[in-house]
Protein backbone atom coordinates (compact mmCIF):
# COMPACT_ATOMS: atom_id res chain seq x y z
CA UNK A 1 0.00 0.00 0.00
CA UNK A 2 1.39 3.42 -0.89
CA UNK A 3 0.17 6.99 -0.99
CA UNK A 4 0.11 9.10 -4.14
CA UNK A 5 3.47 10.72 -4.76
CA UNK A 6 1.96 14.16 -5.18
CA UNK A 7 0.31 14.07 -1.75
CA UNK A 8 3.49 12.70 -0.23
CA UNK A 9 5.56 15.61 -1.51
CA UNK A 10 3.03 18.14 -0.25
CA UNK A 11 3.30 16.73 3.25
CA UNK A 12 7.09 16.89 3.09
CA UNK A 13 6.97 20.53 2.01
CA UNK A 14 4.70 21.28 4.95
CA UNK A 15 7.05 19.53 7.35
CA UNK A 16 9.91 21.63 5.99
CA UNK A 17 7.76 24.63 6.79
CA UNK A 18 7.36 23.45 10.38
CA UNK A 19 11.11 22.86 10.68
CA UNK A 20 12.09 26.35 9.51
CA UNK A 21 9.44 27.97 11.72
CA UNK A 22 10.93 26.26 14.76
CA UNK A 23 14.41 27.47 13.83
CA UNK A 24 13.09 31.01 13.35
CA UNK A 25 11.51 30.93 16.81
CA UNK A 26 14.80 29.76 18.31
CA UNK A 27 16.80 32.57 16.69
CA UNK A 28 14.14 35.23 17.14
CA UNK A 29 13.22 34.70 20.78
CA UNK A 30 15.89 32.68 22.54
CA UNK A 31 19.52 32.26 21.57
CA UNK A 32 20.60 35.88 20.89
CA UNK A 33 19.26 37.34 24.14
CA UNK A 34 22.30 39.63 24.54
CA UNK A 35 21.10 41.50 21.45
CA UNK A 36 17.31 41.44 21.82
CA UNK A 37 15.66 44.52 23.38
CA UNK A 38 13.59 42.01 25.40
CA UNK A 39 16.68 40.09 26.58
CA UNK A 40 15.59 36.79 28.27
CA UNK A 41 11.90 37.62 28.46
CA UNK A 42 10.97 34.54 26.41
CA UNK A 43 13.89 32.32 27.41
CA UNK A 44 11.78 29.89 29.44
CA UNK A 45 9.29 29.17 26.67
CA UNK A 46 9.84 25.55 25.62
CA UNK A 47 8.80 26.12 22.00
CA UNK A 48 11.47 28.79 21.59
CA UNK A 49 14.23 27.28 23.71
CA UNK A 50 14.36 24.03 21.75
CA UNK A 51 13.44 25.35 18.32
CA UNK A 52 16.91 24.53 17.00
CA UNK A 53 15.79 20.89 16.93
CA UNK A 54 13.87 21.78 13.81
CA UNK A 55 17.17 21.02 12.07
CA UNK A 56 16.80 17.35 13.09
CA UNK A 57 13.41 17.40 11.39
CA UNK A 58 15.14 18.72 8.26
CA UNK A 59 17.56 15.78 8.47
CA UNK A 60 14.72 13.24 8.73
CA UNK A 61 13.10 14.76 5.64
CA UNK A 62 16.43 14.71 3.78
CA UNK A 63 16.92 11.02 4.53
CA UNK A 64 13.53 10.30 2.96
CA UNK A 65 14.03 12.55 -0.06
CA UNK A 66 17.61 11.55 -0.85
CA UNK A 67 16.86 7.83 -0.95
CA UNK A 68 13.95 8.62 -3.27
CA UNK A 69 16.32 10.72 -5.38
CA UNK A 70 19.07 8.11 -5.74
CA UNK A 71 16.53 5.46 -6.69
CA UNK A 72 15.39 7.69 -9.55
CA UNK A 73 18.94 8.47 -10.70
CA UNK A 74 21.05 6.11 -12.77
CA UNK A 75 24.55 7.30 -11.91
CA UNK A 76 26.44 8.72 -8.93
CA UNK A 77 27.75 11.78 -10.75
CA UNK A 78 24.30 12.61 -12.10
CA UNK A 79 22.94 12.38 -8.56
CA UNK A 80 25.65 14.74 -7.26
CA UNK A 81 25.10 17.12 -10.17
CA UNK A 82 21.37 17.25 -9.44
CA UNK A 83 21.97 17.94 -5.76
CA UNK A 84 24.55 20.63 -6.56
CA UNK A 85 22.16 22.36 -8.97
CA UNK A 86 19.52 22.20 -6.25
CA UNK A 87 21.72 23.66 -3.48
CA UNK A 88 24.32 25.92 -5.09
CA UNK A 89 22.18 28.67 -6.70
CA UNK A 90 20.39 29.67 -3.49
CA UNK A 91 23.58 29.33 -1.47
CA UNK A 92 25.47 31.68 -3.81
CA UNK A 93 22.59 34.13 -4.14
CA UNK A 94 21.88 34.26 -0.40
CA UNK A 95 25.57 34.45 0.51
CA UNK A 96 25.94 37.48 -1.77
CA UNK A 97 22.80 39.06 -0.31
CA UNK A 98 24.06 38.53 3.24
CA UNK A 99 27.52 39.87 2.40
CA UNK A 100 26.32 42.89 0.41
CA UNK A 101 23.73 43.94 3.01
CA UNK A 102 25.93 43.37 6.07
CA UNK A 103 26.80 47.06 6.46
CA UNK A 104 23.11 47.97 6.47
CA UNK A 105 22.43 45.21 9.00
CA UNK A 106 25.47 46.22 11.05
CA UNK A 107 23.77 45.01 14.25
CA UNK A 108 24.51 41.43 13.11
CA UNK A 109 25.75 39.24 15.98
CA UNK A 110 28.62 38.06 13.75
CA UNK A 111 29.61 41.58 12.71
CA UNK A 112 30.59 42.70 9.20
CA UNK A 113 32.00 39.70 7.30
CA UNK A 114 35.04 39.80 5.00
CA UNK A 115 34.68 38.61 1.42
CA UNK A 116 36.44 35.29 2.14
CA UNK A 117 33.65 34.34 4.55
CA UNK A 118 31.55 33.49 1.48
CA UNK A 119 33.85 30.59 0.52
CA UNK A 120 32.73 27.95 3.08
CA UNK A 121 29.10 28.33 2.03
CA UNK A 122 29.57 28.15 -1.73
CA UNK A 123 31.97 25.19 -1.40
CA UNK A 124 29.85 23.49 1.30
CA UNK A 125 32.99 22.88 3.35
CA UNK A 126 33.20 23.62 7.08
CA UNK A 127 35.00 26.82 8.06
CA UNK A 128 37.26 24.82 10.37
CA UNK A 129 38.34 22.45 7.58
CA UNK A 130 39.15 25.33 5.23
CA UNK A 131 41.14 27.01 8.00
CA UNK A 132 43.28 23.90 8.36
CA UNK A 133 43.75 23.57 4.59
CA UNK A 134 44.70 27.21 3.94
CA UNK A 135 46.17 27.99 7.35
CA UNK A 136 44.10 31.15 7.67
CA UNK A 137 40.84 32.13 9.30
CA UNK A 138 37.47 31.93 7.57
CA UNK A 139 35.00 33.95 9.67
CA UNK A 140 31.48 32.56 9.83
CA UNK A 141 29.07 34.25 7.44
CA UNK A 142 25.98 32.52 8.85
CA UNK A 143 26.15 29.93 11.61
CA UNK A 144 23.09 28.19 10.17
CA UNK A 145 25.18 26.97 7.23
CA UNK A 146 26.60 24.19 9.44
CA UNK A 147 23.67 21.89 8.64
CA UNK A 148 24.28 22.24 4.88
CA UNK A 149 27.86 21.07 5.41
CA UNK A 150 26.47 17.98 7.19
CA UNK A 151 23.92 17.37 4.43
CA UNK A 152 26.50 17.49 1.65
CA UNK A 153 28.69 14.94 3.45
CA UNK A 154 25.63 12.70 3.68
CA UNK A 155 24.89 13.09 -0.04
CA UNK A 156 28.42 12.14 -1.04
CA UNK A 157 28.84 9.18 1.32
CA UNK A 158 25.35 7.76 0.93
CA UNK A 159 25.36 8.21 -2.84
CA UNK A 160 28.79 6.58 -3.21
CA UNK A 161 27.81 3.57 -1.09
CA UNK A 162 24.49 3.21 -2.88
CA UNK A 163 25.91 3.24 -6.41
CA UNK A 164 29.05 1.25 -5.58
CA UNK A 165 27.18 -1.42 -3.65
CA UNK A 166 23.45 -1.28 -2.91
CA UNK A 167 20.78 0.31 -0.77
CA UNK A 168 21.35 -1.89 2.26
CA UNK A 169 25.08 -1.16 2.33
CA UNK A 170 24.39 2.57 2.00
CA UNK A 171 21.89 2.52 4.88
CA UNK A 172 24.12 0.37 7.07
CA UNK A 173 27.15 2.50 6.23
CA UNK A 174 25.66 5.84 7.27
CA UNK A 175 24.21 4.31 10.42
CA UNK A 176 27.59 2.83 11.40
CA UNK A 177 29.19 6.22 10.79
CA UNK A 178 26.63 7.71 13.18
CA UNK A 179 27.38 5.04 15.80
CA UNK A 180 31.11 5.72 15.51
CA UNK A 181 30.51 9.46 16.07
CA UNK A 182 28.25 8.68 19.03
CA UNK A 183 30.86 6.37 20.55
CA UNK A 184 33.58 8.99 20.07
CA UNK A 185 31.35 11.63 21.67
CA UNK A 186 30.74 9.42 24.71
CA UNK A 187 34.45 8.62 25.04
CA UNK A 188 35.28 12.33 24.97
CA UNK A 189 32.53 13.13 27.47
CA UNK A 190 33.91 10.43 29.76
CA UNK A 191 37.41 11.96 29.49
CA UNK A 192 38.72 8.71 28.03
CA UNK A 193 39.78 10.62 24.92
CA UNK A 194 40.90 14.22 24.77
CA UNK A 195 38.73 15.87 22.12
CA UNK A 196 40.97 17.23 19.38
CA UNK A 197 39.83 19.69 16.73
CA UNK A 198 39.55 16.88 14.17
CA UNK A 199 37.48 14.81 16.59
CA UNK A 200 35.18 17.79 17.06
CA UNK A 201 34.77 18.08 13.28
CA UNK A 202 34.08 14.33 12.98
CA UNK A 203 31.50 14.31 15.76
CA UNK A 204 29.85 17.52 14.60
CA UNK A 205 29.57 16.17 11.06
CA UNK A 206 28.43 12.60 11.67
CA UNK A 207 26.51 12.64 14.96
CA UNK A 208 23.44 13.57 12.88
CA UNK A 209 23.71 10.72 10.36
CA UNK A 210 21.31 8.58 12.38
CA UNK A 211 18.49 10.95 11.40
CA UNK A 212 19.26 10.48 7.71
CA UNK A 213 19.12 6.71 8.19
CA UNK A 214 15.79 6.97 10.02
CA UNK A 215 14.37 9.18 7.26
CA UNK A 216 15.53 6.77 4.54
CA UNK A 217 14.00 3.80 6.37
CA UNK A 218 10.77 5.78 6.62
CA UNK A 219 10.80 6.11 2.83
CA UNK A 220 11.22 2.35 2.44
CA UNK A 221 8.42 1.55 4.88
CA UNK A 222 6.14 4.17 3.35
CA UNK A 223 6.23 2.41 -0.01
CA UNK A 224 6.84 -1.14 1.24
CA UNK A 225 4.85 -1.85 4.41
CA UNK A 226 6.99 -4.77 5.57
CA UNK A 227 7.13 -4.96 9.37
CA UNK A 228 10.89 -5.41 9.41
CA UNK A 229 11.35 -1.91 8.03
CA UNK A 230 9.00 -0.51 10.66
CA UNK A 231 11.11 -2.03 13.43
CA UNK A 232 14.28 -0.85 11.73
CA UNK A 233 13.11 2.75 11.52
CA UNK A 234 11.93 2.65 15.15
CA UNK A 235 15.34 1.32 16.19
CA UNK A 236 17.15 3.92 14.10
CA UNK A 237 15.03 6.72 15.58
CA UNK A 238 15.64 5.69 19.18
CA UNK A 239 19.34 5.22 18.49
CA UNK A 240 19.53 8.69 16.93
CA UNK A 241 18.04 10.19 20.08
CA UNK A 242 21.07 9.06 22.08
CA UNK A 243 23.16 12.00 20.89
CA UNK A 244 21.25 14.28 23.28
CA UNK A 245 22.93 12.52 26.23
CA UNK A 246 25.61 15.17 25.84
CA UNK A 247 23.17 17.90 26.88
CA UNK A 248 21.74 16.07 29.93
CA UNK A 249 18.38 17.74 29.30
CA UNK A 250 15.31 15.47 29.54
CA UNK A 251 13.04 18.22 28.17
CA UNK A 252 15.16 18.35 25.01
CA UNK A 253 14.70 14.59 24.63
CA UNK A 254 10.92 14.86 25.01
CA UNK A 255 10.80 17.75 22.51
CA UNK A 256 12.75 15.70 19.98
CA UNK A 257 10.52 12.66 20.49
CA UNK A 258 7.47 14.84 19.83
CA UNK A 259 9.04 16.13 16.60
CA UNK A 260 9.70 12.55 15.48
CA UNK A 261 6.09 11.60 16.23
CA UNK A 262 4.86 14.61 14.23
CA UNK A 263 7.03 13.50 11.30
CA UNK A 264 5.75 9.91 11.37
CA UNK A 265 2.10 10.75 12.03
CA UNK A 266 2.13 13.33 9.23
CA UNK A 267 3.30 10.61 6.85
CA UNK A 268 1.20 7.69 8.01
CA UNK A 269 -2.00 9.34 9.26
CA UNK A 270 -3.73 11.25 6.49
CA UNK A 271 -6.00 13.16 8.90
CA UNK A 272 -2.96 14.46 10.76
CA UNK A 273 -0.80 15.02 7.69
CA UNK A 274 -3.52 17.25 6.22
CA UNK A 275 -2.32 20.01 8.57
CA UNK A 276 1.00 20.15 6.73
CA UNK A 277 -0.63 20.05 3.32
CA UNK A 278 -2.32 23.40 3.91
CA UNK A 279 -1.36 26.40 1.82
CA UNK A 280 0.47 28.11 4.70
CA UNK A 281 2.81 25.25 5.52
CA UNK A 282 3.40 24.45 1.84
CA UNK A 283 4.38 28.06 1.16
CA UNK A 284 6.77 28.24 4.12
CA UNK A 285 8.21 24.89 3.11
CA UNK A 286 8.73 26.05 -0.47
CA UNK A 287 10.77 29.08 0.57
CA UNK A 288 12.43 27.28 3.51
CA UNK A 289 15.87 26.86 1.93
CA UNK A 290 16.62 30.52 1.08
CA UNK A 291 14.78 31.57 4.26
CA UNK A 292 17.08 29.32 6.30
CA UNK A 293 20.18 30.71 4.58
CA UNK A 294 19.21 34.36 4.98
CA UNK A 295 17.54 34.59 8.32
CA UNK A 296 19.79 34.37 11.38
CA UNK A 297 21.91 37.54 11.51
CA UNK A 298 19.41 39.54 9.47
CA UNK A 299 16.62 38.56 11.84
CA UNK A 300 18.47 39.81 14.92
CA UNK A 301 19.52 43.02 13.15
CA UNK A 302 15.94 43.71 12.04
CA UNK A 303 14.58 43.13 15.54
CA UNK A 304 17.00 45.79 16.82
CA UNK A 305 16.21 48.18 13.96
CA UNK A 306 12.44 47.88 14.25
CA UNK A 307 12.63 48.43 17.99
CA UNK A 308 14.85 51.49 17.51
CA UNK A 309 12.68 53.18 14.88
CA UNK A 310 9.27 51.91 16.04
CA UNK A 311 9.56 51.65 19.78
CA UNK A 312 5.81 51.13 20.19
CA UNK A 313 5.85 47.68 18.56
CA UNK A 314 5.23 45.02 21.24
CA UNK A 315 8.27 42.88 21.94
CA UNK A 316 6.55 39.67 20.91
CA UNK A 317 5.78 41.04 17.43
CA UNK A 318 9.32 42.20 16.64
CA UNK A 319 10.54 38.76 15.43
CA UNK A 320 7.26 38.16 13.57
CA UNK A 321 7.53 41.39 11.58
CA UNK A 322 11.22 40.76 10.93
CA UNK A 323 10.52 37.22 9.69
CA UNK A 324 7.84 38.53 7.31
CA UNK A 325 10.41 40.93 5.83
CA UNK A 326 13.01 38.16 5.40
CA UNK A 327 10.33 35.81 4.10
CA UNK A 328 9.61 38.30 1.32
CA UNK A 329 13.26 38.27 0.28
CA UNK A 330 13.33 34.46 0.45
CA UNK A 331 10.21 34.32 -1.73
CA UNK A 332 11.90 36.37 -4.44
CA UNK A 333 14.84 33.99 -4.39
CA UNK A 334 12.71 30.82 -4.34
CA UNK A 335 10.16 31.84 -6.96
CA UNK A 336 12.22 33.89 -9.41
CA UNK A 337 15.99 34.17 -8.94
CA UNK A 338 16.84 30.57 -8.04
CA UNK A 339 14.80 28.93 -10.89
CA UNK A 340 16.37 31.26 -13.46
CA UNK A 341 19.85 30.47 -12.15
CA UNK A 342 19.14 26.73 -12.14
CA UNK A 343 17.89 26.91 -15.72
CA UNK A 344 21.17 28.51 -16.82
CA UNK A 345 23.24 25.91 -14.94
CA UNK A 346 21.30 23.03 -16.51
CA UNK A 347 22.05 24.40 -19.97
CA UNK A 348 25.74 24.82 -19.19
CA UNK A 349 26.34 21.45 -17.52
Amino acid sequence: MSAPKKERILVLDGLRGLAILLVLLFHGYYIWFDYYPYKKLYADHILFKYGSLGVQLFFLISGFVILMSVERTGRFWKFLKNRWIRLFPSMLICSLIVYSTAHFFHERPFGIPPLKSILPGITFINNSILEKIFNTDFPVLELSFWSLFVEVKFYIIFGALYFLFNRNVALGGIFLIYLSALALQLLCLGNIFHETSWMKIYIGSFIHFGWFAAGALTYIYFYNREKKYLWMLISATFSSLLYVIKFQDPVMLVYLVVLCLIFYFALFRKSFGFIFSTRFFKFIGFISYPLYLLHENMLVALIIKFHHYFAGIPYFLLPVISCIFIGGMASLVAYFIEPAFQKVLKKII
